[in-house]
């Protein structure tokens, strides 16, 4: 049996348990919430292709997304887009040797992380990954 004196004190500890959110409940409902505001990968990137390298140094697409590059128009030189390092399997592609003005378009169709490289100019890589 309660004491008359704990009566209280229980009453507010268990209005205080039916109002509290589960253990970890925070957790889940931040990460849903991010999950829920996350973009996910584009079907299609367009990435330039300049004489210092490529736009950006790394590039996302969705599984079965393309990516299209496009030789800036100032360029000097020749550059091309050449497969170096993909998931296991993936086929070796690469462009012809392009100049201003020039595109190129590959579609990616495993997830996975990709290196890709101007065969006249070693130097200049991009990381792509595919979701």
């Amino acid at each position: 049996m309660i004491s008359r004196r704990l009566t209280p004190v229980v009453l507010v500890a268990l209005t205080a348990l039916a109002v509290a959110a589960p253990v970890g409940a925070g957790h889940a409902s931040s990460s849903v919430a991010a999950a829920a505001k996350a973009k996910p990968a584009p079907l299609k990137v367009a990435a330039n292709v300049y004489d210092s390298g490529f736009t950006a140094p790394t590039v996302t697409v969705r599984k079965g997304g393309t990516i299209k590059w496009l030789w800036d128009s100032s360029l000097i030189d020749l550059h091309t887009v050449t497969f170096i390092r993909g998931p296991r399997g993936t086929k070796y592609f690469s462009s012809r040797p392009l100049g201003p003005g020039g595109s190129y378009s590959h579609k990616f169709t495993k997830a996975g992380k990709y290196i890709i490289y101007c065969k006249l100019h070693a130097g200049n890589t991009q990381n792509i990954t595919v979701k």
